[in-house]
């Protein structure tokens, strides 16, 4: 049983982490990517080509905040039910 707690205070700790680095490592990726575009002098066009079409990048930008979300969620909850079920130890 206190093996099990462990696992879940770990995952608590660890999920959110990786929830919010991939957000900002997703957010930090999309402002070079703008950047480089604004610096190099490119028009709208070309940075369409570059980086797709206007629907499928928001549609899997949203997908991942999804994962991201689901990621800091469950570490919560499991942080909960560790919490609790640690109340309950003799």
């Amino acid at each position: 049983m206190i093996g099990l707690l462990a696992a879940l205070f770990a995952l608590a700790a660890l999920l959110p982490i990786i929830g919010l680095a991939r957000l900002l490592w997703r957010a930090q990726r999309a402002v070079s990517a703008a950047e480089a575009a604004e610096t190099r002098g490119f028009t709208w066009d070309e940075v369409d080509a570059m980086f797709g079409d206007r629907v499928s990048a928001p549609r899997s930008a949203r997908a991942s905040v999804l994962w991201d979300i689901g990621l800091v969620g469950t570490g919560l909850v499991a942080g909960a039910v560790a919490s609790i079920a640690s109340l309950f130890l003799p």
